[in-house]
C-alpha cells in the first residue's frame, strides 16, 4: 500500500518540494507512519516500514533524512493551502507559542496558524533562542514571511493573547491595514482625549460578572495622536472567575468577543501536535532545522487528516452531543478514518486515498460510500 501512496504523495508534492526519488520515499514513509502510529519517535516508526531491510537500516535512513534534508515551513504552507483550497477565502491568523524542554535544551516555537472550519492549520513558525516570550521583531518577521509567501492572501484578522501586544506591533498592523483582535493585560493604561488616563482594571472596576464596557477612539499612554490608532476600540468583559478579558480591536467590538473564542483553535492545534495526535514532545530532535523539517511533515499529516475528514462528512455528517458540541473534529474523524483505510488493501480504498490526499477536489459520494470504512 505504501508504494502506491508514496507515488501519489510524490506527484502531489512535486511542484512544491524538490527531492530525489529516494528522499521522497522516505518522506512518504515518515508522514504515513506518523499518521498510522501517532508518534514522531524515529526508532519506533522504523519497525513498521514494510521493507525487507533491517530495522536498524531503516532507522539510519530516517536519521540521514533529517541530517541532509531541510524543509522550510513555506513548502508545507504552499502545499496545504493548495490541498485545502485555503486561497479561496479570507484568513483569520492566530499567533501563539508552544514550548518544552529536551533535557536542558529549551524548545520554544512561535507559530502562526490559519483558522479553517473551526481548526487551526499550522502555516509558519520560527524558533526562539530563549525560554521567554517573543519580541516584536520575531512577530513582524513571521507575519512578513506569510505575506511574502502569499501576496494574494486576504488577511481578515490577526489574533493574539496578552503576550502579543506593544506599540510597535499595533502600529505595524495598522500601517499594513491588517485588522486585529488582541488581548491586553489589566494593567495596560488607556489614554483618551478629554479623559483622565486610567488602567484597564480601573475602567472595569464597577463591572459585574458578565457585563461589558466598550471604549472607542483611544490610544496607549505616552504616544502621540495617530489617525490610524484612533480607529482602535477596547471592549472589556468581566469573566466568571472575576478576571477581565480586555480586547483591543479595529472591527466591531461587540463581535470581537465572539470572534476571539476562535483563538482557542491554536491551543487545539498544539494539542494535536502533542498529546492528542503525534506526541511531538517525545522527539529527540532538538536542532531547529531538524525540528522544522519534522513540523513540515506533521503539517502535511494534519492537512491529510482534515482532507479525509471533509470526505467523510460528505456522506456521514458529524453528530452533535446533547450539549450542542460535535462528537468529533474534522481532524480526529479524518485521522481515525485514515488509520482504518491503511489496514484495508482493497483497490477502491487505494484509489480513494490517491484521489483524496493529493487533489483539491473531494471524490463523489458514490466513490466515497464504496471505499470509506464507515
Amino acid at each position: 500500500m505504501f508504494d502506491d501512496l508514496n507515488r501519489a504523495l510524490t506527484e502531489g508534492l512535486r511542484d512544491h518540494i524538490k527531492l530525489s526519488t529516494s528522499r521522497f520515499e522516505t518522506l512518504s514513509w515518515l508522514v504515513f507512519l506518523m499518521l498510522q502510529q501517532g508518534s514522531v519517535c524515529l526508532w519506533r516508526l522504523a519497525a513498521h516500514v514494510s521493507t525487507p531491510a533491517q530495522t536498524d537500516s531503516v532507522r539510519r535512513r530516517f536519521y540521514r533524512f533529517f541530517q541532509h534534508v531541510k524543509l522550510e515551513p513555506v513548502l508545507s504552507a504552499r502545499w496545504l493551502v493548495d490541498l485545502l483550497s485555503l486561497d479561496t477565502q479570507p484568513w483569520t491568523l492566530v499567533l501563539d507559542r508552544t514550548n518544552w524542554e529536551f533535557g536542558k535544551t529549551p524548545i520554544n516555537i512561535l507559530m502562526v496558524s490559519v483558522i479553517y472550519r473551526g481548526l487551526g492549520i499550522p502555516l509558519m513558525w520560527s524558533f526562539l533562542p530563549n525560554r521567554g516570550n517573543s519580541c516584536v521583531l520575531d512577530r513582524l518577521a513571521l507575519l512578513d514571511r506569510v505575506m511574502k509567501t502569499f501576496p494574494q492572501a486576504r488577511i481578515a484578522c490577526v489574533m493574539g493573547d496578552r503576550e502579543f501586544v506593544g506599540r510597535a506591533w499595533v502600529d505595524w498592523l495598522n500601517d499594513n491595514n491588517i485588522e486585529f483582535i488582541l488581548r491586553f493585560k489589566e494593567n495596560q493604561y488607556v489614554e483618551r482625549d478629554g479623559y483622565v488616563t486610567e488602567s484597564i482594571s480601573d475602567l472595569a472596576e464597577d463591572l459585574h460578572i458578565g457585563q461589558t464596557r466598550v471604549i472607542t477612539h483611544w490610544r496607549q499612554l505616552g504616544e502621540e495622536p495617530h489617525p490610524k490608532r484612533d480607529r482602535i476600540k477596547l471592549v472589556i468583559l468581566r469573566l466568571k472567575a472575576n478576571e477581565l478579558l480586555a480586547l483591543v480591536c479595529t472591527g466591531n467590538p461587540h463581535q470581537a468577543l465572539a470572534q476571539y473564542r476562535s483563538r482557542w483553535t491554536i491551543e487545539t492545534l498544539f494539542a494535536v501536535l502533542k498529546t492528542r495526535g503525534f506526541n511531538l514532545e517525545d522527539t529527540h530532535l532538538s536542532h531547529p532545522a531538524k525540528l522544522s523539517t519534522l513540523l513540515v511533515l506533521l503539517a502535511m499529516a494534519i492537512a491529510m487528516s482534515i482532507k479525509t475528514g471533509l470526505a467523510v462528512i460528505k456522506v456521514r455528517p458529524i453528530k452533535q452531543k446533547a450539549n450542542g458540541r460535535n462528537e468529533a473534529t474534522l481532524f480526529s474523524l479524518g485521522l481515525q478514518t485514515l488509520r482504518k483505510m491503511f489496514r484495508d488493501p482493497r483497490v477502491e480504498v487505494l484509489n480513494l486515498l490517491r484521489r483524496n490526499l493529493t487533489s483539491r477536489k473531494i471524490p463523489s459520494k458514490a466513490i466515497l460510500r464504496k471505499a470509506l470504512p464507515i
